[in-house]
């Protein structure tokens, strides 16, 4: 990806009188199962008054705000900066007016566009034709304007990171092209547009090359540790850890290791990058993480590729000495006989195209062990179905009903008395 730096004062100013400078409104996109456990966390890193909105979340801050999202919500998808609204009744009015922003202070112009359109009640009523005018008006703003030149001053600046702790200079996109995401809503003939900050969703951590079939997605398992008020201060165990998703997680959760540390973002590229802003963010955030995981963490499987994929992704996470990785069939650990004292069991069993693999008989299996052998243990079980969870067998639980891979799944929170 290349990065620009225009080296001319009058540009400068210009960049902290629009776009350092000023607030803007931002906003925090989540599936509206996840809004709830990433407001918390914006809690804890002092995000100027967030707002569960359509999108997820909003708040209004600066640019170091949305920095700070990107490089620490575990749970979130993406960050926009939305630019002021306006009204337009016309494709001549919309046109002008979006002509007028000041998109060369925004857009890197090495990066192709992506331009997203939704109207709702307006007077221009195809979508297409209005992300036609936005590309249009995006185009003679920037002819007007003039070039701007690449530096190889930052360029350099990116590829001179030590190995692991991201990428050389471009996004980790896992075969994903590197486009500049712009979305435009056109509701009631007033225009909204927002531009993506982060490039490749902000599951993509960087760390996980490979996987084993169905991998479970970063961000999910991440709220899903949350959501199971894990702390991070007692055991973990993945009875079934496939790609090694949710020790890799917890490992990074306990040792307060920011899960953007390992990535490049999309606002890296913009003529207005905030860069020592951007250094002494990830500076701070690497001297606050732990030197190792207060508490064990084990992922188990049975398949021997996937405990050598996991190790590998932990590896290159920089959290593998903290996760010991066991090929073995769950049904045969005992904690007890490990001495391991009480903690969290995470289970991510075969369901829906895996069923089967599956199915309620598994679930019938997966709670006798819990009641034998995981006595006083916390649990959170994912299940193709509420079926599957009642199968369980396992008491009082609560149910969490979301969206992954395409298909409705139960997550079951619980504990085994004891």
């Amino acid at each position: 990806m290349v990065a620009y730096q225009v080296h001319t004062g009058g540009f400068s100013r210009r960049i902290k009188t629009h776009i350092a400078g000023p607030e803007h409104r931002f906003a925090v996109v989540v599936p509206p199962e996840l809004a709830r456990i990433c407001l918390k966390e914006t809690s804890w890193l002092d995000i100027p008054q967030p707002e569960l909105s359509d999108a997820g979340l909003e708040f209004s801050g600066r640019l170091q705000d949305a920095y700070t999202c990107n490089l620490w919500l575990r749970t979130a998808s993406r960050v926009l900066c939305r630019l002021a609204p306006f009204r337009a009744g016309a494709a001549e009015e919309l046109f002008h007016k979006a002509s007028r922003i000041p998109w060369e202070l925004w857009l890197n112009q090495e990066i192709k566009l992506d331009i997203e359109a939704r109207v709702e009640y307006s007077r221009i009523s195809h979508e297409g034709r209005v992300a036609e005018i936005i590309s249009e008006s995006i185009g003679k703003s920037l002819r007007e304007k003039g070039p701007l030149h690449p530096s190889d001053t930052l360029a350099k600046d990116m590829e001179q990171r030590a190995p692991g702790e991201s990428t050389t200079g471009r996004l980790q996109t896992d075969d994903f092209e590197l486009k500049q995401k712009i979305l435009v809503r056109l509701l009631e003939n007033r225009c909204g547009i927002s531009i993506d900050m982060s490039g490749p969703h902000l599951h993509q951590r960087g760390y996980r090359l490979r996987h084993t079939g169905a991998p479970l997605r970063e961000t999910l398992a991440a709220a899903i540790l949350l959501k199971s008020e894990w702390t991070g201060n007692e055991p973990l165990v993945d009875g079934m850890c496939g790609s090694g998703t949710f020790p890799i997680e917890g490992a990074l959760m306990s040792r307060r290791i920011a899960p953007g540390l390992g990535r490049d973002f999309l606002f890296q590229g913009w003529p207005s990058f905030q860069k020592k802003t951007w250094e002494y963010l990830r500076r701070k955030a690497k001297e606050t993480s732990l030197l190792k995981a207060p508490e064990t963490i084990i992922g188990i499987d049975i398949d021997p590729e996937a405990i050598a994929v996991s190790a590998e992704n932990a590896d290159r996470a920089g959290v593998g000495g903290d996760i010991q990785w066991e090929k073995m069939d769950f049904f045969e650990f005992n904690p007890m006989k490990r001495g391991l004292r009480k903690g969290l069991l995470v289970l991510n069993p075969p369901y829906g195209i895996r069923l089967s693999a599956g199915g309620v008989g598994l679930y019938e299996r997966i709670g006798a062990h819990l009641r034998l052998n995981f006595k006083g243990w916390k649990y959170a079980v994912l299940a193709g179905s509420r079926l599957e969870a009642a199968a369980m067998g396992t008491g009082r639980v609560r149910l969490w009903s979301i969206r992954h891979g395409g298909i409705n799944i139960t997550v079951v929170f619980g504990g085994i008395a004891g």
